[in-house]
């Protein structure tokens, strides 16, 4: 009985051990033979590989170096195609930020702009006044009226600016500007004792010069026409507008008046005024500018100036003992012009 019992145990031990065996060692799976090669067609450029070649590796990826843009793949073409030129696409454009055009056409916040030209005043009118009793010697002439004709005359200018913002900007102006006069006349009258004014005249038998030294505070803005683009062999066209306040001291000299009064003491005496004239003075002024380059204009600029009525104090006559002016000569409002061809540069 035993040893029924050991064989069915041997032999079921030996029936778990195989299939524990066959189970982590299954058969391998079947070999499918490769398809056929179909041969390529005669004429297509491409040549076959021998049967026993291997397959060529793929090409690697080029690498991009350092600081530079990778290269292009190479280009695959079509059978038959191979010779064929490849045709380049257009290069993009190259845009130029808003804010570097900006600063390159405006490479600082300063500019320097001198100008010359010619300048125009119109006639003076002078401020009449009458003659004076005050006892004594000396006889008091009044000027009861006369006009002063400065002729054409030259002016320069020179201002320093600085931009506060891209288009508005304060500058300091200054300049010279001096005119010939080639006439001044009018009327006066002297006081006799016991009698009448006695009236006469006056004329100027030599040249005498109005000359003006401005300064003015102002503030530009300025309107671009044609904008010119950084980094461009272009120009461009701007339109600068200003205007300020200042002082502009006035000097006026003429000398050999002769006065004209054949029943008065005074007649056949000259006289000459040689007197300065500080003055509240305020301008307009517009500049048309060429754009050469990021930092230099070429322009034409005219201005407009008031300057108030300007007094130049008394005359002095020949015979200073016995004759002077009752007051100091003064005339109305004065205004001039100026045209100038400027140069401005931009550091």
């Amino acid at each position: 009985m035993k040893r029924v019992i050991h064989h069915v145990v041997s032999s079921s031990a030996v029936a778990v051990v195989a299939a524990m065996a066959v189970a982590q060692d299954p058969a391998p799976a079947p070999i499918v033979p490769p398809p056929p090669i179909t041969p390529l067609p005669a004429g297509s450029g491409v040549e076959p590989l021998p049967p026993d070649a291997e397959p060529p590796a793929p090409e690697p990826a080029p690498k991009p170096t350092k600081g530079k843009p990778a290269p292009p793949p190479p280009v695959i073409r079509p059978p038959g195609e191979e010779g064929k030129a490849s045709t380049p696409l257009p290069p993009k454009a190259i845009e130029v930020p808003a804010a570097v055009q900006k600063e390159g056409d405006r490479p600082s916040r300063f500019y320097l702009q001198t100008g010359a030209g010619v300048s125009i005043i119109p006639d003076l009118t002078l401020k009449g006044f009458p003659a004076a009793d005050i006892g004594g010697a000396v006889e008091e002439i009044g000027f009861t009226g006369g006009s002063l004709s400065p002729d054409l005359g030259v002016s320069w200018s020179l201002l320093v600016g600085f931009r506060v913002a891209d288009r508005v900007a304060i500058e300091l102006e200054s300049g010279y500007t001096t005119n010939s006069v080639s006439g001044f006349s009018g009327t006066l009258e002297e006081y006799v004792g016991g009698a009448p004014f006695i009236p006469g005249t006056f004329a100027s038998t030599d040249d005498g010069t109005l000359s003006m030294i401005p300064i003015f505070a102002n503030i530009s803005w300025e309107l671009p026409l044609i904008e010119r683009r950084a980094g461009r062999d272009e120009s461009g066209l701007s339109l600068r507008l200003a205007g300020g306040f200042g002082v502009t001291q006035m000097e006026l000299s003429m000398q050999d008046l002769v006065v004209s009064a054949p029943t008065a003491g005074v007649d056949g005496q000259t006289f000459g005024i040689d007197g300065t004239s500080w003055q509240i003075a305020g301008q307009f002024r517009t500049d048309l500018l060429w754009n050469l380059s990021s930092n230099v204009d070429l322009g034409v600029s005219w201005r407009l100036m008031y300057m108030g009525a300007p007094d130049f104090g008394d005359v002095t006559f020949e015979d200073s003992a016995n004759f002077e002016s009752s007051q100091g000569l003064s005339f109305g409002d004065t205004w001039a012009q100026s045209i100038q061809g400027s140069l401005n540069f931009r550091f």
